[in-house]
């Protein structure tokens, strides 16, 4: 499909499901036949951060790169309850991804903004000038 239509740009939600996950089975399945590597072809789909725990939201991060990873919310969703241990809504997922303290700003601004802007082909207009 790639190589009907290269530009296409395609967000997997829930941070792609079992991708991040179990993505070193698919890599070894890709590795025995012909075709390209998995972790190739992983890179070419964007993510949404629809997940709630700080373990899978790394796990996304290290395993697709910060650069393919878009900020989302559920809020409301079936995540909409709070965290006894921590008081804050499940599906608010921005205060987790800020707690991840290996995230550089860049890393973020990029989640929770250029990432966006790049798949949805954005243009931010200039403040005019006065």
């Amino acid at each position: 499909m790639f190589n009907d239509f290269p530009s296409l740009k395609i967000l997997v939600s829930h941070g792609g499901g079992a991708i991040p996950y179990q993505y070193a089975r698919f890599e070894a399945s890709s590795l025995r036949g012909k075709g390209p590597r998995f972790s190739d072809q992983m890179r070419k789909l964007y993510y949404d951060t629809v997940l709630y725990s700080k373990d899978a939201l790394e796990l996304l991060f290290k395993t697709v790169g910060v650069d393919r990873c878009l900020f989302g919310t559920e809020r409301p969703g079936v995540g909409t309850v709070k965290d006894p241990k921590t008081g804050r809504w499940l599906d608010e997922t921005r205060f987790t991804i800020e707690g991840i303290d290996w995230l550089s700003a860049a890393d973020r601004k990029m989640i929770f903004e250029d990432n966006a802007k790049k798949v949805f082909n954005l243009k931010v207009a200039e403040p005019a000038a006065a």
